[in-house]
């Protein structure tokens, strides 16, 4: 019953308006990253040298490999560490993913998270099959088989991303279930960590029901002191809009609120825009097309934006990813230099507007420029035709781009912090 009131109290608590005087429960700033296990799979020891140090200028504490098995559609398994186990019986290892970065990380004070298995189809299925179960228990026989082959693992990363999808409320009995399996196995010393997310598309159209969903599970689920929920922002995805967050992280917030054990609520802010196509249902069962045709960093004023807001609800914050979108060694070194320069001046990010693009020339169907400069770095060019944009060319390609139809173009420069040039025309 104390469960049941102190559930409809947070329902009630996360309709009520925000005061708008919360005080910060951490810095806006991130000291945690995930990592994908493709990435790291091919660094030898000065590559991830490199990436450590990296890592530990920009603050981070954490670091979080993603899933270490993976389960195709075809029933066959992906691994990224020499298991014993039987069900990876004749299954080619990739690399040592784990040993490699616990050895990189020894002595940094860079706590090392593993991430157990995944498989194709929960996407589709989610828990409502019996795959979903199987891979827990594969889990589960995982995060034991880690813990006594490895020295150092700090805790363990959960891989389904649960949401609010129907599927997910449908089999959320499921979910539950496969979460208790795997805990059981995990020893008490070793966090465990999920990342959902929040979905505005192809979802029950409700932030209570997304909260209601929540509030079971973390009242369901056997989670110990310590253990770790760090929601997905999923604004880099586009599951959801900007000013959508606060009341986002305040249900969160309110759910975690609920739960009888010392449960931490960390945030995962998305320092990425991920590249999406148009189509007809574009921005209402998907979310809206991108100017950007690859997945890129997204400049630092959207993400301290994003900080920011998290700071207000969350007890730490982590994101995806450093190494994939900021770390020097593998993107534009502009944004790293941005983020930090960010940090250094109190949580501000400059506002210094890049040079007018120069030199520009359209000729045999080709436009050309020169790069602009910044006190910083440019991030990437918006070309517009007829006053509406039509490209993202970022900052690392050829400053050309082809176009085939007349038209009045023009373009602009965008720095790493998302200052905007004046506008250039050909």
């Amino acid at each position: 019953m104390i469960k049941i009131l102190s559930a409809i109290f947070a329902l009630i608590m996360a309709l009520l308006p925000s005061s708008g005087t919360e005080e910060r429960r951490c810095d806006p700033v991130y000291n945690g990253t995930f990592i994908q296990s493709w990435m790291s799979s091919y660094w030898d020891d000065g590559r991830w040298a490199e990436e450590v140090e990296n890592m530990q200028n920009a603050g981070i504490e954490y670091l979080i490999i993603q899933d270490t098995a993976n389960l195709s559609s075809d029933g066959t398994w992906q691994i990224y560490y020499p298991s014993e186990l039987e069900v990876f019986s004749g299954t080619e290892c990739y690399s040592d993913v784990i040993e490699s970065a616990l050895n990189a990380c020894d002595g940094s004070d860079i706590k090392v998270f593993v991430g157990l298995a995944m498989f194709d189809d929960w996407w589709v299925q989610s828990a409502i099959t019996g795959t979903y179960n199987q891979v827990c228990s594969v889990m589960a026989d995982m995060a034991e088989e880690i813990s006594e082959k490895y020295e150092g693992v700090y805790g363990f990363y959960f891989t389904p991303e649960i949401n609010n999808m129907p599927t997910m409320k449908l089999s959320s009995g499921n979910i539950i279930e496969g979460l208790n399996t795997l805990i059981e196995k995990i020893p008490e010393d070793k966090p465990l960590i999920l990342s959902p997310y929040y979905t505005e598309y192809i979802s029950v159209p409700f932030v209570l029901s997304a909260e209601s969903l929540w509030v079971k599970i973390i009242n369901k689920v056997n989670f110990r002191d310590g253990d770790i929920i760090a929601p997905q922002d999923a604004v880099g995805a586009g599951w959801i809009q900007e000013n959508d967050l606060e009341k986002i992280w305040k249900m969160y917030r309110t759910a975690v609120d609920t739960a009888d054990k010392d449960i931490k609520l960390w945030a995962n802010c998305e320092n990425f825009t991920l590249a999406r196509g148009k189509s007809i249902i574009s921005g209402i069962f998907v979310p809206p097309a991108t100017l950007n045709v690859n997945s890129v960093p997204c400049t630092i004023d959207r993400f301290a934006n994003q900080l920011d807001i998290a700071s207000e609800y969350c007890d730490n914050i982590i994101t995806f990813s450093y190494n994939h979108y900021h770390s020097p060694s593998y993107v534009n070194p502009a944004f790293e230099k941005t983020y930090l320069d960010y940090i250094e001046n109190g949580f501000t990010v400059e506002n210094e507007k890049p040079s007018v693009p120069q030199n520009l020339t359209s000729a045999d169907g080709v436009l050309s420029w020169d790069g602009s400069e910044d006190n910083i770095g440019i991030s990437h060019y918006i070309i517009y035709k007829d006053n509406k944009a039509v490209a993202f060319v970022e900052e690392t390609s050829a400053h050309e781009f082809n176009f085939t139809q007349d038209g009045k173009y023009s373009i602009e420069a965008v720095d790493a912090a998302g200052n905007v040039s004046e506008r250039g025309y050909f």
